[in-house]
């Protein structure tokens, strides 16, 4: 292996600070700020695509001025084609500035870890569920964000069977797998050459809940990005990090239909889950996320599985 000047190795596995590495592949690490200029472009690209095709949408009525008025209605599938746009292209641009010849399923970490790995991500999935939407729900109580959840409810409510099946695959399936592939992929893979694995988890973490927009979700978003990232760095794969994110997903959509079911149109709070989590179970949720959370992490060096996927990602 070379790099530009000479011929040093790979970053050591532990995840230290390693030269800047031309591979066989030509690939080329990624920076700090570099990884916040593709996460701005990917972000403003979704903003700028899901503006133009509200544009485009407009009620028959007429406001106290006028003119027409942008259609209200949320319109799940046309925002996610939005997003899949401007994250595939993102991915294609990170791909040719810092890996043009790479392999791409080796390049994102689409690779096999240890089993344990899968049946870790759901239940992890699971004992985040309350905490981070406790969290959220206190930080909304002191500042809210004027964000209507009974509007997405409400899409649940209108949608037929087969709509319903086609945002149950956006929620559970296509958006954790978009965004995993582009945050605890595209960019964490480059950042790995020459950072600290500790450093790139909350780096990509904070970049994820940022782009969310909204404040009120850095921090819930951010713990979640934290445990996406651990998995993703412990077992050597981006696989558990995408079925993680699509079992925390899977339950707030399971909130969603039980709320259409009920005919909580209206009710927001009903929404998001009426009734708060007691604190006992807020608290028992928040401590076995973080015994799952170190569990990735010893299973993660222990494990030989897990050991051989974290190699290619280094290697």
């Amino acid at each position: 292996m070379s790099d530009l000047h000479g011929t040093p190795d790979p970053p050591p596995s532990g995840g230290g600070p390693g030269p800047l590495v031309r591979r066989g592949g030509e690939e080329r690490p990624m920076s700090i700020p570099g990884a916040i200029g593709w996460t701005v472009g990917v972000t403003a690209l979704f903003l700028f695509l899901l503006g133009l095709i509200s544009s485009f949408r407009m009620e028959p009525a007429l406001d106290g001025a006028g003119s027409f008025r942008p259609a209200p209605k949320l319109d799940v599938i046309g925002s996610f084609a939005c997003q899949a746009a401007a994250y595939l292209l993102g991915l294609f641009g990170v791909l040719q500035v810092h890996a043009p010849r790479a392999s791409i399923r080796q390049f994102l970490g689409l690779r096999r870890t240890h089993v344990a790995f899968y049946p870790l991500a759901i239940a992890l999935g699971f004992a985040l569920e309350g905490p981070i939407a406790a969290l959220y729900t206190a930080i909304e109580a002191r500042w809210p964000s004027g964000i209507d959840d009974a509007e997405l409810v409400r899409v649940f409510v209108d949608a037929s069977a087969p709509e319903r099946a086609a945002l149950g695959l956006i929620f559970i399936v296509l958006g954790p797998a978009l965004e995993e592939i582009f945050f605890r992929g595209a960019l964490a893979r480059p950042l790995r050459w020459t950072h600290r694995a500790p450093l790139v988890i909350a780096i990509t973490a904070a970049l994820f809940a940022a782009a969310h927009v909204g404040w009120q979700k850095f921090l819930p978003i951010g713990i979640f990005g934290v445990a996406l990232g651990v998995l993703r760095v412990a077992s050597g794969s981006l696989l558990p990090s995408i079925l993680l994110h699509g079992t925390y997903n899977a339950i707030q959509c399971f909130t969603l239909l039980s709320a259409a079911r009920a005919g909580a149109v209206d009710d927001a709070s009903s929404a998001a889950g009426a009734a708060a989590s007691p604190v006992w179970l807020v608290a028992v949720s928040s401590a076995s996320a973080l015994v799952l959370t170190a569990l990735a992490f010893v299973l993660g060096h222990r494990a030989e599985g897990a050991a051989r996927a974290r190699e290619k990602d280094l290697s």
